[in-house]
């Protein structure tokens, strides 16, 4: 197979257009459809529908792109690998959870780059389940999320913790802490599925014999930001990362409750591929993470 025919095949995937995908591309119409007739004959397979308005995958068309894009994205990894070796200077790319990534990790990443100037370091944010499969498709080269990880082909290793508080809004009237019933009544805004803070709160809950069904949730948001917005409104209240609220708490925009009697601690963990070598500078992150407990500032 290809790359060039594969790379030619995401393309017009991607925008469902023979003609964009040549401009894109910067090659012929016919020289494009020639390559995807190629490809099709390698594969033996038809992978596109010709419609109106383009042209549509077929259900044979969708499972060599989802493995394409895999593949591309591998080939440039070892390209950039390549590169890396002769030009001896090394990249790293960490793919970190939100309430990591948007609010620690940055910090951090300074303060390496002060330690280590010419170090190249890339960072993805996404929530707990994109990060991981980001690690299995090679994407990224290690991870940082909320909690434990049980995964074939990956390694972990906790690094510090970190809590979720009850954020309410400023003028919040009532105790400054309650009861789990009382948390179970009130309207809460969540992370959405697959996130490390839900996972964290799920977690919790299952100690006590509950779940996310027991709780009164009223919307579900991807972004912590969204979520600390909708609570500024009047929205309803959340469970949120410490490090993602200091900030908001520290200036009064709002305000943290503890809940008595349940414990919403998290373990913010290194995730990397089990079993493969690790590059010069990876281990020098890996040593500044766990060296520097306030690294995370």
């Amino acid at each position: 197979m290809n790359i060039n025919h594969l790379e030619a095949f995401c393309t017009v995937a991607q925008v469902k257009s023979i003609s964009e995908a040549a401009r894109i591309l910067h090659m012929s119409q016919s020289s494009l459809s020639y390559q995807i007739q190629l490809l099709e004959k390698d594969l033996d397979v038809e992978l596109f529908t010709r419609t109106t308005k383009g042209v549509e995958l077929t259900e044979m068309g969708e499972i060599v792109y989802e493995y394409g894009q895999t593949f591309l994205q591998l080939a440039e990894n070892l390209r950039r690998d390549l590169d890396n070796w002769k030009s001896g200077q090394e990249h790293l790319i960490v793919g970190a959870s939100s309430s990591i990534g948007s609010y620690a990790l940055p910090c951090t990443i300074y303060s390496f780059k002060e330690k280590y100037p010419d170090a190249n370091v890339k960072l993805l944010v996404g929530n707990r389940e994109e990060t991981i499969q980001k690690l299995l498709d090679k994407t990224i080269d290690i991870g940082l999320i909320e909690g434990p990880v049980d995964q074939p082909g990956l390694a972990t290793r906790g690094v510090t913790e970190d809590e979720l508080l009850l954020i309410v809004p400023a003028g919040w009237q009532g105790q400054e802490s309650i009861t789990l019933e009382e948390l179970c009544r009130l309207p809460l805004i969540l992370r959405e599925e697959g996130s490390g803070t839900r996972q964290v709160i799920a977690r919790a809950l299952a100690e006590h014999g509950l779940g996310i069904a027991n709780l009164n949730v009223v919307l579900e948001l991807n972004s912590n930001d969204a979520i600390k917005s909708a609570i500024t409104a009047g929205h309803g209240v959340s469970l949120l990362s410490r490090l993602a609220t200091r900030r908001e708490i520290h200036n009064g925009s709002l305000k943290a409750l503890q809940v008595k009697g349940i414990s919403f601690h998290s373990t913010f963990t290194i995730v990397y591929p089990a079993g493969k070598p690790a590059t010069n500078l990876q281990k020098k992150f890996f040593r500044f993470l766990l060296a520097n407990k306030k690294a995370f500032c």
